[in-house]
């Protein structure tokens, strides 16, 4: 039963993202483009940090352990974060369903993170934003992005590893992280193609 539940939930989740690649590439390239941050890195940087802090995914430290975000979701080092973020549940309450509770918590703080730095990504478009600027902000949001992917999975692991008679609830929030994942992908594609399309414009002014 259980490796049925980990597959039906991981099915939406494991879908890859156009631009993640394209991005990675530029990694060494965009990180240090000015001192003033956009609204948009800050939101995403701080989406991760929540994340870190929360345990939804490994902390990754670096240039290699932040390549590794963006091209595979995995820190390479010390316990999986499923593994501890179980740990953290399961010291909440003996309760399963207050266990159940705090991850559904978790879930949709999760969404909502996501949603608000999708919020910012439309504040960009006919802003007369530079290409370069774009390529930074549009790094910042697909780390974001990658996060609210490597915390879906260990949301996934955990709920697996609880009482599946009572995950209903949880299971609704998952759906919502899932649109909130759905909704990310696509702006960051449309960021992407209006970076592309700023490039141009500045090349033939």
């Amino acid at each position: 039963m259980r490796s049925v539940l980990v597959s039906i939930l991981l099915m939406t989740g494991l879908t890859g993202c156009a631009t993640v690649s394209m991005v990675a590439s530029e990694a060494t390239v965009e990180t240090n483009l000015s001192a003033s941050e956009s609204s948009l890195k800050k939101v995403s940087d701080a989406y991760t940090d929540l994340a870190e802090r929360k345990l939804w995914i490994a902390k990754n430290t670096g240039l290699l352990g932040f390549a590794r975000v963006l091209m595979d979701g995995t820190s390479g080092e010390g316990e999986s974060p499923e593994g501890t973020y179980l740990k953290l549940v399961t010291s909440q309450s003996a309760a399963s369903s207050e266990q159940i509770s705090f991850v559904q918590a978790d879930i949709e703080s999760a969404a909502h993170g996501l949603d608000v730095a999708t919020m910012e990504v439309d504040k960009l478009f006919g802003a007369g934003i530079s290409a370069k600027a774009l390529r930074a902000d549009l790094l910042s949001y697909e780390s974001a992005l990658v996060t609210a992917k490597k915390a879906r999975r260990t949301f996934v692991s955990t709920l697996s590893d609880l009482e599946i008679d009572e995950i209903n609830s949880a299971s609704y929030a998952l759906t919502e992280l899932d649109q909130s994942i759905d909704k990310a992908r696509n702006a960051a594609d449309k960021l992407a193609d209006y970076a592309a399309d700023r490039k141009l414009e500045e090349s033939l002014s």
